[in-house]
């Protein structure tokens, strides 16, 4: 009977990135740093070399932390939690913006079929001033609406994206700003 190997390979820093296991007559020992372990742990990549120990990494607490290997601790990258609070932004701003908007007391849908559709109304209603079409709302009611009306309604739906981006633009600069996980976190759409 073979008896079994598993080498734990890691870099300088600590960082195991292999783990080979196998027949020990079947595996050559790894080139560069690694470590012949013996231990009944399952080893994996959530664990790290630290002075010839292998030990295994605490609970990262956000994805906005990066392990440090020579401290043994998760440290916040802010750069990463900016760019995940960016994210965050950016898709609360086109959740808002494809959403739904208001004219008139009336609630139409802007996903980006209904703003093809609006932007097509507005066109037509350009060329020809008689106009009147039916229009389905936002709560599937339907509603009649002149060619002056699909000028406005155009109008509107151009000021809701306008203002969607310009909310983005002014929380993407609180965002650059902030100095703190604080200051970050009381960054809303």
């Amino acid at each position: 009977m073979n008896s079994q190997v598993t080498y734990v390979c890691y870099e300088e820093s600590g960082q195991i990135t292999a783990i080979v296991k196998g027949p020990r007559n079947a595996i050559e020992e790894p080139l560069g740093s690694f470590i012949d372990y013996q231990g009944d742990e399952d080893i994996g990549l959530n664990w790290y070399v630290f002075d010839g120990e292998i030990l295994q990494k605490p609970e990262q607490p956000s994805p906005d932390y990066v392990f440090d290997y020579f401290s043994g601790e998760w440290q916040l990258d802010f750069e990463i939690a900016k760019q995940r609070k960016w994210d965050a932004i950016k898709g609360d701003r086109t959740a808002q913006e494809f959403g739904a908007f208001d004219w008139g007391g009336y609630t139409f849908q802007c996903d980006e079929v209904s703003q093809r559709r609006i932007q097509g109304a507005v066109q037509l209603s350009a060329l020809d001033d008689t106009l009147t079409l039916d229009w389905t709302l936002a709560d599937n009611s339907v509603q009649t609406f002149t060619a002056a009306d699909y000028i406005q309604i155009g109008q509107a739906l151009a000021v809701h994206v306008s203002q969607c981006h310009e909310r983005g633009r002014i929380l993407r600069l609180q965002i650059n700003d902030a100095t703190t996980l604080e200051e970050l976190e009381a960054i809303f759409w």
